[in-house]
């Protein structure tokens, strides 16, 4: 599950992969600027569910 979503954020060019030439092999996931473009509207979303986690989940 893990791998099938990194490569739809890979495909969605949120994401680059590197296949590191190591024993045993190392793969190095980074976020393009287009995924790094992202980031306003995820600090958004976390603040949003901060300020609304009491009637979300009842704590």
């Amino acid at each position: 599950m893990l791998s099938k979503e990194l490569k739809e954020l890979e495909i969605n060019q949120l994401i680059t992969r590197t296949v590191l030439d190591t024993h045993p092999v190392s793969i190095h996931y980074q976020l393009t600027k287009h995924g790094k473009k992202l980031g306003t509207i995820i600090d958004n979303l976390t603040e949003w569910g901060r300020r609304h986690r009491r009637k979300i989940i009842g704590t």
